[in-house]
């Protein structure tokens, strides 16, 4: 822009300094370099246009390839571990409504715990007793076994006791403490663009979360901390804390004495020691 009025100034400037009889001034050499310097610039709009549309259209094909981010995470890999073992855990079956969700929720309430959102899941085998996930922030998921609860004749509050255990194991972050970091670290808010998708570590999250779900389950200390901090909380409601005493008993007894369950205490460890822990009459 510079450039043109200089141009303008000196072509002015000269025909100031043309004799009379030649005061008219030939314009076309102006337009053609007004005409240039748009073109340029439209040139060069167009440019960093298409350069905003480039980077923009990688950066969608790129995040085609996210790997999940934290709050979504849980909730795909679970989803995606339960279809996995659908055969085993044999939750696609008719079942009658238990009417456990409005039950829960009214156990949630009288211990105080609020803005809980939660899934329940039934299944009608014995490979898993009982287990708390969770699917994202606040959101939670607890499958259950038919066979178990009914095995113990259990009520609404004492199955309600129970989820709310599992509950506290997932809030303590027992369960996600008992996975790799590593497989985790590659596997949430990564990207795998122009890479192999990581199948891999996919399956290696997978045997981890059978292994805990079937066998290692968790440690004493980790039992007792959620024993614990379930025991104080009811400990304000005689009716619930005598519910989940009952609860424990019930558990240990179905352990000791029943082959179906026997793997039960290496799972939580040990429905003796709970009773042990909370039983009023040692203190």
């Amino acid at each position: 822009m510079k450039l043109i009025l200089i141009l303008i100034f000196s072509i002015l400037t000269f025909a100031d300094e043309l004799p009379i009889q030649n005061d008219f001034v030939n314009f076309n050499n102006i337009k053609g370099i007004l005409k240039k310097d748009g073109l340029e610039k439209v040139v060069e709009k167009k440019k960093i246009e298409k350069k905003k549309a480039d980077i923009q259209k990688e950066e969608k094909l790129k995040a085609m390839y996210n790997t999940p981010s934290e709050d979504d995470f849980w909730s795909i890999m679970i989803q995606y571990w339960l279809v996995k073992n659908a055969p085993i855990l044999k939750w696609d079956f008719n079942r009658p409504d238990y009417g456990m969700i409005p039950a829960f929720e009214g156990f949630l309430k009288d211990v105080g715990e609020y803005g809980v959102k939660f899934k329940l899941l039934f299944f009608n085998s014995s490979n898993i007793t009982h287990f708390g996930f969770p699917m994202g922030k606040d959101s939670y998921l607890f499958v259950i076994s038919v066979p178990f609860i009914k095995t113990m004749d259990l009520s609404k509050t004492q199955i309600a006791a129970l989820l709310y255990e599992d509950l506290i194991r997932v809030k303590q972050g027992h369960f996600e403490s008992m996975i790799s970091a590593t497989t985790l670290s590659k596997l949430r808010n990564t990207n795998f663009f122009q890479q192999l998708v990581p199948k891999k570590e996919i399956a290696s999250l997978l045997t981890e979360i059978d292994q805990i779900v079937y066998t290692k389950g968790f440690n004493f200390q980790q039992q007792y901390q959620v024993t614990k901090y379930v025991n104080t909380v009811l400990l304000n409601n005689k009716k619930l804390w005598q519910n989940y005493y009952t609860l424990i008993q019930k558990i240990d007894e179905l352990a000791k004495g029943n082959l179906l369950f026997k793997n039960y205490a290496k799972i939580y460890p040990s429905p003796e020691l709970q009773m042990n822990w909370i039983d009023p009459s040692k203190k």
